[in-house]
């Protein structure tokens, strides 16, 4: 494992809160990406039954990212 390997720090059931969680991110530096977005838009209705969309960091700001996630009020 290596730390540029990129992981999920979080799951969304919402665009707006995973849009809200990545500028969170970005305002302490910490880059990300989002996987499942445009499933979001095109399947609405039964979206979260492919698992939502995931916010991915690398391995190195996880802990990081998990924390600054945990800590605000998405």
């Amino acid at each position: 494992m290596a730390d540029n390997d990129l992981i999920i720090a979080a799951t969304f059931d919402f665009d707006w809160q995973a849009h809200m969680a990545k500028d969170i991110l970005a305002e302490h530096n910490i880059p990300s990406v989002l996987d499942n977005e445009m499933f979001s838009s095109l399947y609405p209705i039964g979206f979260n039954s492919i698992g939502g969309i995931n916010l991915r960091v690398f391995r190195r700001d996880a802990e990081r990212a998990k924390e600054i996630i945990r800590n605000s009020k998405i």
